[in-house]
């Protein structure tokens, strides 16, 4: 039994408008059911072709597919109170893949950071984007990490403290920041950037030893562009010197990183292809693919029926399954080919 007060999940003592603990079940989700049905076969491929993943992407995997799962083990906890009872799954508190650990740690540090980390003061976010060939030093480098992030929030404190003497503030000026080192895109990429959050202002020293805070005006166009042009510079200065490490072993990983960064599917029969992206993007539908130039047209007017296809199944006037030829018997397949040649 493990309760030293009643639970707060019981059902005679949930908090108003909250309800029992429910186990997330994360093996329906889509993430979890995806990469169960094609990890088999992923790692078939690899091996195929005379590669295979480092023990610590394997161990990630593993415990990502035991994680919440209570036959991979649980306890069972009672209110001491009322006697009521439930099982809690084991989690497998992971820092590099599981959506629900890292969500959960995500939120933890959230929260000491407002609590008990940033003074009430305003800040910004600033938010560093690197080119692909850094971008494939800093998965594998710490060192290279560091390095990068050490010259872009010294980019930042310089430009508040110029920005600041601009309004006579002089003397001792303190900054502080909180930066998160993201590695993925918004399609699961391998991408490598900074999200800093920095106070938006300085402290100034006052004569009897105390700091003061002082906010200073949003950043211009050209203050930004300013602070790029240092970033770049700094960044610059050391590239030379960075080199990815701990890679003697990891071929393979090398290969399917590279193709992250660059968006390209890695292993199977459309290796080296762009990922095909399905998505929203400034209020219209976008649709990203690899194709031969001779069928460009021919796949533009397919896709333009697709989507009209699409939009009477959303109107409630389905149209049925189609596929290869059958849309090219579809009523202005045609004129759309013959329009897209253009």
């Amino acid at each position: 039994m493990l309760s030293a007060q009643p639970a707060a999940s019981c059902h005679t003592h949930a908090p108003v408008g909250g309800g029992a603990y429910e186990r997330h079940c994360p093996e329906t989700t889509l993430l979890y059911r995806t990469i169960q049905e094609h990890w088999a076969t992923f790692l078939a491929d690899l091996e195929a072709g005379g590669g295979e993943l480092p023990a610590f992407v394997l161990d990630e995997l593993e415990a990502y597919f035991r994680c919440g799962i209570p036959v991979h083990g649980f306890l069972r906890v009672r209110c001491r109170d009322c006697g009521h009872s439930g099982v809690v799954s084991f989690a497998c508190k992971r820092r590099g893949f599981c959506p629900s650990c890292l969500g959960r740690r995500m939120a933890d540090t959230a929260a000491f950071c407002v609590d008990h980390l940033f003074p009430r003061v305003p800040t910004r976010q600033y938010v560093l984007s690197l080119p692909y060939a850094l971008r494939f030093k800093l998965a594998y480098s710490a060192n290279a990490t560091g390095v990068v992030l050490g010259a872009f929030i010294n980019a930042i404190n310089s430009n508040l403290r110029r920005r600041a003497r601009k309004h006579k503030l002089h003397g001792r000026l303190q900054t502080g920041s909180l930066t998160v080192v993201q590695r993925f895109g918004s399609s699961l990429n391998l991408n490598v950037h900074f999200h800093t959050i920095a106070m938006d202002g300085v402290y100034a020293e006052q004569p009897d030893g105390s700091m003061l805070f002082h906010p200073l005006p949003a950043p211009s166009d050209e203050d930004i562009a300013r602070l790029a042009r240092a970033v770049c510079r700094k960044v610059t200065g050391h590239v030379e010197h960075l080199t990815g490490e701990d890679k003697d072993q990891q071929l393979t990983l090398d290969r399917l990183a590279n193709a992250s960064v660059q968006g390209l599917v890695a292993t199977g029969p459309r290796r080296g292809c762009r990922v095909l992206r399905l998505g929203f993007g400034r209020g219209k539908m976008a649709l990203e693919m690899t194709i031969h130039r001779e069928f460009i047209s021919m796949g533009a007017a397919g896709w333009h029926i697709c989507l009209d296809v699409l939009g009477r199944f959303l109107a409630g006037d389905p149209l049925g399954h189609m596929v290869g030829p059958e849309v090219m018997k579809f009523g202005g397949w045609q004129r759309l080919n013959a329009e897209y040649a253009k």
